[in-house]
């Protein structure tokens, strides 16, 4: 079953996926029924802000299976950069929606993280409320980086007992660090980082108060209920937060002096296929109104290049495009970058440091040398492998 397609929001560096909780829990079931190894993350600010300058964590979450977005201040800046996310996907909520597809469709779960004892009483109250989901293994890693861990054991585990949902509970980054470097061969069709979830089925943690979820101000309750933990960290989150915006708001949009112009470029776009590719190209103001009749690849088996030469505007919903079709690339396995960026683009790159997501070359045969090389790559890894 193929997955059902969704617009991409970029927010502060990282692409968001416009989805509501029902849709997640859709994609999450068709998902698991695929029976293709994938994983999603459930992104805050606190999660753009570790990554900003940590390149193998931005590339986990930028080109995960879905990335939803769980941070109330990330919806509401949204409404400003377009397209607008339609609510908070709160990972705390979704775990419990996701037990009652399992409980629904008697699926087995594996709980990666957290301490015996949380483990333990976790595995005892949902046997109770979810009496035809079963929890097939639990796994309490011990303290340190994932690369310590006994992996070969942990990953013996799951493949025994061959479950349809995979949780890891370490928080962020390791649990994604962990999933990452596993959830292929773990064969698990869905992995999914959950963070202090377990706490909050044990009670160990209490959640806001319903009205203040409703509010988007639960983060400032958890802040208030532990200070000496949270401040500092929400300190450093709400920096990069304003700061991000900031960044992003000036690349995106049109400043007085060239609105006019800018707003009046010609939009020009094509495709042509050569070379076992697609080569595409725009140039003009890319932007939000232009965005349904740009070229886009028709082939998703191609190797895919974009010469943005003479793009001289792109705003927020240009940029999620853009985000998608290195997605699209990645998860097909085939080569994607940017032949000749302009300095618009240029700018864009550097302002939120997307050079590994978009990479760029200076002229066609610089990108179809870097092509030739990870098809020979590929070839010898493929020959080392059989």
């Amino acid at each position: 079953m193929s997955q059902t397609e969704r617009k991409v929001a970029f927010l502060l560096g990282l692409p968001f996926h416009v989805i509501t909780m029902e849709e997640t829990i859709e994609d999450a079931v068709q998902t698991v029924e695929a029976q293709e190894p994938s994983y999603y993350i459930t992104a805050n600010v606190d999660f753009i802000a570790q990554a900003y300058d940590n390149e193998p964590l931005k590339d986990i979450l930028f080109h995960a299976d879905r990335v939803v977005c769980d941070g109330m201040p990330l919806v509401w800046l949204s409404r400003y950069f377009h397209p607008v996310l339609p609510e908070r996907v709160a990972g705390s909520d979704m775990v419990f929606q996701l037990f009652e597809q399992a409980d629904q469709r008697s699926w087995k779960v594996y709980f990666l993280g957290s301490d015996t004892a949380t483990l333990t009483r976790s595995k005892a109250i949902l046997a109770e409320r979810y009496p035809k989901m079963e929890v097939v293994g639990t796994f309490s890693p011990p303290f340190g980086s994932v690369d310590s861990w006994p992996n070969e054991d942990i990953m013996a585990d799951i493949k025994k007992t061959q479950p349809d949902l995979l949780l890891v509970a370490v928080g962020c980054p390791k649990q994604e660090y962990w999933i990452s470097q596993h959830y292929r061969e773990s064969g698990v069709p869905l992995s999914i980082g959950i963070g202090a979830s377990l706490d909050f089925i044990c009670g160990t943690q209490v959640r806001a108060p319903k009205w203040v979820q409703k509010t988007g101000m639960e983060w400032c309750w958890r802040m208030l209920s532990d200070p000496k933990r949270l401040a500092k960290r929400y300190a450093k989150d709400f920096y990069y937060l304003i700061v991000l915006a900031n960044r992003q708001r000036k690349i995106t949009r049109p400043s007085s002096s060239n609105k006019t112009r800018v707003l009046a470029d010609r939009v020009v776009s094509h495709e042509v296929t050569a070379a076992d590719a697609q080569w595409l190209s725009w140039s003009g103001a890319v932007e939000r109104s232009v965005i349904e009749s740009m070229a886009i690849p028709k082939e998703r088996s191609q190797a895919v290049f974009l010469d943005l030469s003479r793009v001289s505007f792109m705003d927020s919903s240009a940029i999620g495009l853009l985000a998608k079709l290195a997605r699209d690339a990645r998860q097909a396995d085939v080569a994607f970058g940017i032949i000749q960026p302009s300095s618009v683009v240029v700018k864009i790159i550097d302002a939120m440091h997307l050079s590994a997501q978009f990479p760029s070359y200076p002229d066609t045969d610089a990108a179809l040398a870097a092509l030739r090389e990870r098809r020979a790559s590929s070839r010898k890894h493929s020959k080392a492998s059989t």
